[in-house]
């Protein structure tokens, strides 16, 4: 049973449909803004809901950093499969949340500069992303069971596929993460601890006590037509597991996977302290141990500048690894996550607990401990 909202709140975002309407309605959400160019106007952003007999309500984003392809394919392929009667309850789909940066193939916005997925709870007295914002977490979200966020690694990042879980204690909330993160069945499930960022729309979906779970598909710039495919029935399989879609079929259900769980903490990431070109010295995937040499940044001016050693900081699987070679202090050359016993993530402190015991035997192992 989808839940009843109480109050609505104010927003300045109008909807061109009602988005409680049965059957399937196809409109944009209407974002007012003026500058220059434009004395009155409004940023559209498409949305569709496809409402059937009564069941559970889902918001299904994509887009929300606009040069991650995947997903906005695969909310626009889905959408065009389903039809009312294929729906138990309603998927309100938004295919490009941040539509100004999907124009822009951009990971922020152009008209206001700001990055989506940094701009929850949002403002409905600000720019244009920040309103948007507002909007999803203070009148969609409310009103949804479930939710998912589709990301990839964009022009920056290539990732291995997985589900995304931000653990925020909540054991009921966390609990139905870890089983849906199972049930999705890609390859790898990130997990992180919510104390480090409220920002996201997975932060939102916590703050309103929606279930959501969101995935990073491949990037690197590109669409891989395999992880598109896996995907697709990857997101069918969760909304099947969430009660919206009938139970996938022998040949779906068979297709399933093991999930590996992957721990992140303050200490997986590689950085590069100096500028120049990345050479990287491993593969997405590889096993590395801690102070593996991992890559090699090289002067851009001077051949005759050693160049800066890159190690890993932990021991672990590389899960993220940096596109652009050119790079400057601050970026990440890897990411290195810890394998984790999914079920043993009971809270937000279990993760940070789970990551340091995993990270502290495998550094007595490495030194015959």
């Amino acid at each position: 049973m989808a839940k009843v909202v109480a109050t609505a709140v104010a927003s300045r975002v109008r909807a061109t449909i009602d988005l409680d309407r049965p059957g399937r309605s196809v409109g944009y959400l209407l974002v007012p803004y003026s500058d220059d160019a434009h004395a009155y106007s409004s940023v559209p952003g498409p949305v569709v809901v496809i409402a059937g007999s009564p069941g559970p309500r889902a918001l299904l984003v994509a887009g929300t950093h606009g040069d991650e392809w995947e997903g906005q394919l695969l909310v626009r392929n889905l959408v065009a499969s389903l039809r009312p009667e294929d729906v138990t309850g309603a998927l309100v789909c938004l295919p490009s949340l941040n539509l100004p940066a999907a124009e822009a193939a951009s990971r922020c916005s152009p008209i206001d500069g700001d990055n989506m997925n940094r701009a929850f709870p949002g403002d409905p007295d600000s720019g244009p992303t920040r309103m948007l914002a507002h909007y999803v977490e203070h009148v969609l979200l409310p009103g949804c069971d479930y939710a998912m966020d589709l990301h990839s690694g964009g022009n920056a990042a290539h990732y291995l596929d997985c589900a995304f879980l931000r653990i925020d204690g909540d054991e009921r909330r966390t609990e139905e993460k870890v089983a849906a993160a199972m049930a999705i069945g890609l390859p790898n499930a990130f997990v992180v601890d919510a104390a480090g960022e409220d920002r996201t729309l997975s932060a939102a979906a916590d703050r309103q006590d929606v279930v959501m779970i969101a995935t990073e598909l491949s990037g690197a710039g590109r669409v891989d037509i395999d992880v598109l495919r896996l995907a697709m029935v990857s997101v069918r399989r969760l909304l099947s597991h969430w009660r919206l879609l009938a139970p996938p079929g022998e040949e779906t259900a068979a297709a399933q996977g093991p999930t590996e769980f992957l721990g992140f903490g303050a200490s997986s990431a590689a950085m590069v302290t100096t500028e120049g070109i990345l050479e990287l010295l491993v593969h997405l995937g590889d096993e590395v141990v801690q102070g593996e040499l991992i890559a090699r940044v090289h002067d851009l001016t001077n051949p005759d500048v050693t160049p800066e050693m890159v190690v890993a900081p932990k021991s672990g699987v590389i899960a993220i690894i940096r596109v652009p070679p050119r790079v400057h202090p601050g970026d990440y050359a890897a990411t290195i996550g810890t394998r984790i016993d999914a079920h043993s993530i009971t809270s937000s402190a279990g993760v940070e607990s789970q990551d340091r015991q995993t990270e502290h035997s495998d550094i007595t192992r490495e030194r015959g401990l």
